[in-house]
């Protein structure tokens, strides 16, 4: 895990990768094409180029949010020390964002960008909310959909886990 450092540069964090993310798509879609071959050729550039950092990008910035939100909500002082993996690059022991106020965990939370619960996502989601119960303090699942949220409470409920699920839309205060 990373520390998070202040709100403010975090922010700048999001901005600056999700600016490069894109002049490095405009760059790749202003190739000239005249054909099918090329143009596809073009597609999977922009592809294989860019789409590791459009689901990175959203998580990291979903984090951030919830890094608000718990701020907001007054569950956490201003003053708690903030731990995340900004891109999902976390090991299966660490969850995705926790706070630490005196050197106690304060909550504990896993972040999901994807819509919907289908297929593999709807397996990863069962497998992230058991992981988040082996963590400390308050735990919360953040996501950005309401059928996610409303699957993710059907998997708590009947696992009789102790995690609240927080569907967030994210915009800039």
């Amino acid at each position: 895990m990373h520390r998070l450092g202040t709100i403010e540069e975090a922010r700048a964090k999001v901005l600056a990768d999700a600016r490069c993310c894109m002049d490095r798509i405009r760059n790749i879609s202003s190739i000239p094409f005249d054909d099918p071959d090329t143009a596809v050729d073009i597609l999977q550039r922009v592809r294989s180029e860019s789409y590791e950092d459009l689901n990175q990008i959203q998580h990291e910035h979903l984090a951030l949010c919830a890094v608000e939100w718990f701020l907001k909500e007054g569950i956490c002082p201003r003053e708690t020390e903030w731990h995340w993996n900004p891109r999902q690059t976390g090991d299966d022991k660490k969850p995705d964002l926790m706070g630490l106020h005196n050197g106690t965990t304060l909550v504990s939370a896993e972040i999901t960008t994807s819509a919907n619960p289908d297929g593999s996502i709807d397996t990863r989601m069962r497998n992230t909310l058991a992981k988040l119960t082996q963590q400390d303090g308050q735990l919360h699942y953040f996501v950005r959909t309401p059928s996610m949220a409303t699957r993710a409470n059907t998997k708590i409920r009947k696992s009789a886990w102790n995690i609240r699920v927080v569907e967030l839309l994210c915009r800039a205060p």
